[in-house]
């Protein structure tokens, strides 16, 4: 494993981890901005959903950033052990976007808002980039497409060398037919003179 890539998710994971446990243990502070998302959000998961489905959709703001808390902890304990780090940085991203959404409609000044905003979208863009590590690794798409390659090289060059055996072959054949009317001629003129010979 690359040293750098490991430093880099795990200071990264750490960041989710450590985020994700602040939300899980005390979760008002996160309330307040996550009220508005909250109160659009959940109506409309419990309408998309199957009623057995909607009914599990927590209503408290508190729980639902509980939640996003967890997604966010898992998330960071895939990227920084590198069991799931795919996972994981799928998971820390979607944990996420409530805050990005949050951010983007706090009552905050403007210069605030804009930097938390950036803060949030970059996390969420390294995340994302996480969820695409294949550990310096080509991905199984490239190694598909160069063993396509690869073996569309082979065959080509198999059929030059069949091609070219075959074309040296088709001309020893021909010098061997050459050489046996050749054969035949002076076979013929000796039993021809043999006969002209016996005859009266």
């Amino acid at each position: 494993m690359n040293l750098l890539r490991g430093v880099g998710r795990i200071l990264l994971g750490g960041f989710f981890i450590a985020n994700g446990v602040k939300a899980v243990r005390d979760p008002e502070p996160f309330v307040a901005a996550a009220q508005p998302l909250a109160d659009k959000v959940v109506p409309l998961a419990q309408r998309a959903l199957p009623d057995e489905a909607a009914a599990y959709v927590p209503r408290d703001t508190a729980t639902l950033v509980r939640l996003n808390g967890v997604a966010s902890v898992l998330g960071g304990l895939g990227m920084v052990t590198g069991i799931s780090t795919k996972g994981g940085g799928a998971l820390a991203a979607l944990s996420m976007l409530p805050h990005v959404a949050a951010a983007k409609s706090s009552t905050l000044d403007k210069d605030t808002a804009r930097s938390l905003v950036v803060r949030n979208l970059a996390l969420l863009g390294a995340a994302l980039v996480v969820s695409q590590d294949t550990k310096g690794r080509p991905s199984l798409a490239w190694r598909a497409n160069d063993t396509r390659v690869r073996l569309a090289r082979q065959a080509d060059r198999a059929a030059k060398s069949v091609a070219k055996d075959a074309s040296h072959m088709t001309q020893l054949a021909g010098k061997d037919l050459k050489a046996f009317k050749k054969q035949a001629r002076l076979q013929a003129k000796v039993a021809r003179k043999s006969l002209e010979s016996k005859l009266p």
